[in-house]
């Protein structure tokens, strides 16, 4: 693995792209530049979830818990950052996309078929779904961060840090205390 493959809150896009010998490759597409990783769109974004903690079967299954059953949901890649990323298409075919979504700026219909995506760097790729396909996915992929951000200030309001703090204070204080004796 190469450092280059963690993603960061720079990572904007997971394009698949052959290298000269026919393996299945990723194009990163990073807020200042972009490289080939030798790992493939999926593998490589199953490798980062692993990496903060989660996989690609974890994060479907959290994505499917909070949005239900849908074709193509999006994913949560790092909760405490709040990056949300979406398939173009099913993830396991080898043409899929992935789209950080919060560097997405805007998106224009080509034709029927096809659609413009704008960053918010200026960098511009054009995707095989139809605008109103790709919107769809945007919009599922704000109302999972939407729903997340939800339940987590809902959890943070039931869960007052305060006295958790002071009882870990106590508890501190009484080991200290303990192992005085």
């Amino acid at each position: 693995m190469h450092n280059d493959d963690i993603m960061s809150s720079k990572t904007m896009l997971y394009i698949p792209e052959y290298d000269a010998h026919g393996n299945l490759c990723t194009r990163v597409i990073e807020r200042d530049y972009e490289y080939i990783s030798k790992l493939a769109p999926t593998k490589l974004m199953d490798y980062n979830l692993r990496y903060f903690g989660s996989s690609l079967r974890g994060a479907f299954d959290g994505s499917r818990m909070i949005l239900g059953k849908l074709n193509k949901n999006p994913i949560v890649v790092h909760e405490q950052s709040n990056i949300v990323w979406f398939p173009s298409m099913s993830y396991l075919r080898q043409e899929c996309i992935w789209f950080a979504v919060h560097h997405i700026q805007d998106y224009l219909a080509v034709d029927k078929k096809n659609t413009k995506v704008i960053f918010m760097n200026g960098y511009e790729t054009n995707v095989d779904l139809s605008v109103r396909a790709f919107e769809t996915r945007i919009q599922r992929a704000y109302l999972l961060k939407y729903k997340l951000e939800k339940r987590t200030k809902n959890l943070l309001v039931q869960y007052d840090q305060g006295k958790v703090f002071q009882r870990m204070a106590n508890d501190v204080i009484f080991e200290d205390e303990a192992e005085k004796d």
